[in-house]
């Protein structure tokens, strides 16, 4: 009987190079994410010499070039930098970024200097098995979307429609999502195209609703079934900054959102955007639950915004001869210092976990079953 072929992959959310101690980051989860044969990551912060570190949003993730090859800690492959930060310091800082990771090894998809070059899927070949990736952004400002000769982002975006449910003026509207047809149209022939020349297809989104327990859009829906409809094996979400749903659609797995992996940003930093910036003053108030400070403040960003935010996983899925065969996730909760510790089934993080995500998941009106072997918590393909 000939051996059958198994490759490893795992997904994370929202990753970068820690602030201050970047090799601190990787302490406990690097050695498990080694153990992976494929893993990707979701790129959260630019990477730039530039001194000009005030955004117009007033808020961005920034730190020294030299911090990525701290990333290699992670046993990363492949990078997504569609993100919703990424041309917060425009172009030059945007291509900064992505040349110091491409520099380090990594594969980045999702943005570049065109909308060729941030359409380009990467392919990673294990034993014989060639695994593709695609990114793209659902949250993004005007002018972030790369186009035929400007630097940017892949984009999927949506439209927000208000419908009034009550006759009453003035009564909460109901809030309808669609995707942009022609992102979708541009999305669903990438993956048509990238499928082709692959054996398994990732495709990643930034996307959701940041900071809000369990609501996912309806435009997430839309655009990860006709993901799945065009070609897609597995849909990786991540950006609202708290895990939410895992749907399985077609006998595909759709990872609404990750959550946060591995990023920090001290209390100081987002004190000073907040006193420049009202719209990202909003934000963090708006949210925030945890008003006094803390041990995370040294390490501040997001983690005493909400409980919930260091709640996260590793998404897992096993190709058996080249083909998704097996969906599975590992607990993982962010400690005191913004690292993120993979949990057994004996510590108290991985119920903590498991219960959250089986709430919000059945919240969501989605029907998926969990069960848990050993460490991990495998998600029924059906």
């Amino acid at each position: 009987m000939t051996e059958k072929s198994t490759v490893r992959l795992a997904a994370v959310g929202d990753t970068a190079a820690f602030r201050r101690e970047p090799e601190s980051g990787y302490a406990f989860a690097g050695p498990v994410l080694a153990g992976y044969d494929v893993v990707f990551a979701q790129n959260e912060r630019l990477y730039s010499t530039t001194e000009d570190t005030i955004p117009a949003v007033g808020w961005t993730e920034i730190t020294r070039p030299e911090n990525v090859a701290a990333l290699k800690l992670g046993n990363y492959d492949v990078i997504s930098c569609a993100s919703n930060h990424a041309m917060d310091l425009g172009p030059d800082v945007l291509l900064e970024t992505i040349g110091a990771l491409r520099g380090e090894g990594f594969a980045v998809v999702g943005a570049g200097a065109d909308n060729a070059e941030a359409r380009t899927p990467a392919f990673i070949e294990r034993d014989g098995t060639s695994v593709g990736f695609l990114a793209y952004c659902s949250l993004l400002r005007p002018n972030y979307e790369a186009g035929p000769s400007r630097v940017g982002v892949a984009p999927m975006r949506a439209h927000t429609h208000y419908e009034q449910v009550d006759y009453q003026p003035g009564t909460a509207p109901r809030v309808l999502t669609f995707p942009v047809k022609d992102d979708l149209a541009a999305m669903t022939a990438d993956i048509r195209a990238a499928k082709q020349r692959c054996d398994v297809l990732a495709v990643s989104f930034h996307w959701g609703i940041h900071l809000v327990k369990g609501v996912i859009p309806d435009y997430e829906y839309d655009v990860a079934r006709a993901a799945i409809d065009a070609g897609a094996d597995i849909v990786i979400g991540h950006g609202p900054h708290v895990i939410k749903a895992i749907e399985v659609y077609a006998g595909k797995p759709i990872f609404h959102s990750l959550g946060n992996f591995c990023f920090d940003n001290p209390r100081r930093l987002i004190e000073e955007a907040r006193a420049r910036n009202a719209e990202f003053d909003h934000l963090i108030g708006s949210h925030q639950s945890i008003l006094e400070p803390t041990e995370y403040d040294e390490w501040y960003h997001p983690y005493t915004i909400s409980p919930d935010q260091v709640l996260s996983m590793i998404g897992q899925v096993d190709i058996v001869d080249k083909r998704v065969a097996r969906v599975s996730f590992r607990p993982v909760v962010i400690n005191k210092r913004a690292q993120p510790v993979v949990q057994g089934r004996d510590d108290k993080g991985f119920r903590q976990v498991l219960e959250y995500i089986e709430e919000v998941t059945a919240g969501a009106g989605l029907d998926t079953t969990f069960t848990v072997e050993g460490d991990e918590v495998v998600v029924a393909l059906r």
